[in-house]
C-alpha cells in the first residue's frame, strides 16, 4: 500500500491505523507544491456487502458534505475532498501537525485548575460552533483533541459519524434502514454518557465527555476506573483531588447521568464558567508544557487509549489517590492523632514497667535478707 497513488494524486506514505472496514493513511498531494501532507480515510466495504452501491454511495456522500459545513472554521480539519474508487470510498482531511492530548495524560500527573479552565473554554468554543452546524461529534476523548503546533490552540479531529455508520452499513446489512442510521451507538467507553450508548446522542452528549476528560485531568484517574453512585449512576470523583467548590459544581452539572440534568448546550456551559474566570490567569505558550502538577506515586494510572477493548493493567485505590492532592506537602512532623497514640502507648508501657519493676523488688528483696544472715561456725558444733 505504501507509495500507492490514490485518484492519480494522493501518494500513500504511511497507514496511521487499519480495521476491518476502515484503513487511515498519512498521504502527499502530488498535485500540490511542496506536496503537502494530508489524511485519507479508505473505507473498505467486506466482500460479502450485499447492501446495494447506490446506498453506500448516498450515505458516504451525505456525510462527507455534511462534514463540508465545518470547513470556514479554523479549529477542525477541513475535508479536503472526498472521492469514489472501484467502489471503495475516501475521505481526505487536512492534516493537524501536533500531538494529541492524550500524551499530557501522564501517569501520576495532575492537571492544574488554570489548565483545565483553558481546556474547558476552548473545546467549549468548538462544540458550540459544532452544535450550531447540527452536528454531534459523539466521540469526544483526549486522543481526538490534537494541541496544534503552530499555536498550542486545541483542535477537535475525527468527526468519525461516517466510518461507525460504514461499520454498520457491513455489520447489519439485513436489518439496515437508511433513514434510522442516525441512532448507531458510537463513542468510546468511559467518555460515553447511557443515552449515546442506546444510540440516542444528543448535543449535551458531547458535553458530557468533555466534562468526563475535564475530572480525569484533574485527578489522574482514567474515566472507567471512576467509582459511581449505586442508586443514581453519578460520578463519585471530589474525594480524589481538592477543587474550587464553583469549578467543581459546573463539571458536576455536565456529567450528570441523566441529559435532562445535565447543561443543554456548550453555551450555557460558557456563561456557568464566565463568573470564575477572574480566578483563573490566561496560559501562556510557555505555561503549556506536557508535564503539569507534579507528584509520584505507585500504582501507575494507565494512559487513555483508542482501543476500547485493551484491559488496563492496574488499578488505583480511591484512597490511595485521596492522599495525593494538587498542593500535596509531606510534613516531618506528626499529626495531632499520631501524637496522642504515642503519649498514650507512652503512658501504658511506663506503667506495665513500674509493674514489673515492683514485682522484681519484692521478689528480690527477700533473697537479699536470707543472704545477708550470718552462718553458724562448725567449731560450736
Amino acid at each position: 500500500m505504501l507509495s500507492q497513488l490514490l485518484k492519480q494524486r494522493y501518494q500513500v506514505v504511511q497507514v496511521l491505523s487499519q480495521g476491518i472496514f476502515c484503513r487511515t493513511y498519512m498521504a502527499q498531494d502530488t498535485k500540490k507544491p511542496e506536496h503537502p501532507t494530508c489524511i485519507v480515510k479508505h473505507f473498505l466495504p467486506s466482500s460479502e456487502c450485499a447492501i446495494p452501491v447506490e446506498i453506500r454511495r448516498r450515505i458516504f456522500t451525505r456525510e462527507a458534505e455534511a462534514l463540508k459545513k465545518l470547513n470556514n472554521y479554523d479549529l477542525v480539519p477541513h475535508l479536503l475532498t472526498h472521492f469514489e474508487d472501484n467502489l471503495e470510498f475516501y475521505l481526505v482531511q487536512e492534516f493537524i501537525e501536533g500531538h494529541p492530548l492524550n500524551a499530557e495524560f501522564l501517569p501520576g500527573k495532575r492537571w492544574s485548575e488554570n489548565k483545565v479552565f483553558q481546556l474547558l473554554q476552548e473545546v467549549l468554543g468548538i462544540l458550540n460552533f459544532v452544535h450550531s452546524q447540527g452536528m454531534i461529534h459523539r466521540d469526544i476523548k483526549p486522543s481526538n483533541i490534537i494541541r496544534r503546533k503552530q499555536d498550542n490552540r486545541l483542535v477537535l479531529i475525527d468527526f468519525g459519524a461516517v466510518k461507525p455508520i460504514w461499520n454498520q452499513l457491513i455489520r447489519g446489512q439485513e436489518n439496515f434502514i437508511p433513514v434510522e442510521y442516525s441512532t448507531i451507538a458510537i463513542g468510546t467507553p468511559g467518555y460515553m454518557p447511557q443515552e449515546q450508548q442506546r444510540g440516542k446522542p444528543r448535543p449535551n452528549s458531547d458535553i458530557y465527555a468533555l466534562g468526563i476528560i475535564a475530572i480525569q485531568a484533574l485527578t489522574g484517574v482514567h474515566p472507567t476506573q471512576l467509582p459511581e453512585d449505586r442508586n443514581t449512576g453519578e460520578l463519585i470523583w471530589q474525594h480524589l483531588t481538592q477543587v474550587n467548590p464553583q469549578l467543581a459544581s459546573v463539571l458536576n452539572n455536565m456529567v450528570h447521568y441523566h441529559f435532562k440534568d445535565r447543561y443543554k448546550s456548550a453555551k450555557e456551559v460558557l456563561e456557568a464558567l464566565l463568573p470564575l474566570k477572574n480566578l483563573y490567569t490566561p496560559l501562556h505558550e510557555s505555561d503549556i508544557t506536557l508535564l503539569s502538577e507534579d507528584f509520584t506515586f505507585e500504582p501507575q494510572i494507565p494512559l487513555s487509549t483508542d482501543n476500547t477493548n485493551e484491559a488496563f493493567e492496574s488499578e488505583v485505590s480511591a484512597q490511595l489517590l485521596n492522599n495525593y492532592t494538587n498542593d500535596t506537602t509531606i510534613s516531618i512532623f506528626p499529626s495531632k492523632s499520631a501524637l496522642l497514640m504515642g503519649l498514650l502507648i507512652g503512658a501504658v508501657s511506663g506503667l506495665i514497667l513500674m509493674v514489673v519493676s515492683y514485682w522484681s523488688l519484692q521478689v528480690i528483696a527477700p533473697a537479699q535478707v536470707e543472704n545477708s544472715q550470718p552462718k553458724p561456725s562448725g567449731l560450736f558444733h
